[in-house]
């Protein structure tokens, strides 16, 4: 399966404990092999399609939302 790299921006960041709830909570989304959490957003290592409802849940769970999803563009190296 393909592998992407997902940048997301979330509200309700407003604590440092709160980046803590973010990771544990992506770890239970399915297909999310990493997560990069800070106080302005994730990066996401993806296998396959990313399960948007299944994020939103997560995310809701730990008190924060999207603000915007970006998908990282993938270039192929020329052999």
């Amino acid at each position: 399966m393909p592998r992407q790299r997902i940048h997301v921006q979330l509200d309700g960041l407003v604590a440092v404990h709160a980046v803590r709830a973010v990771w544990t909570a992506l770890g239970a989304v399915p297909g999310v092999l990493s997560a990069e959490v800070t106080m302005q957003g994730a990066v996401l290592e993806v296998e396959g399609a990313l399960d948007r409802a299944a994020l939103d849940a997560a995310l809701d769970a730990a008190g924060v939302s999207v603000r915007s999803l970006r998908v990282e563009a993938r270039v192929l190296p020329v052999l």
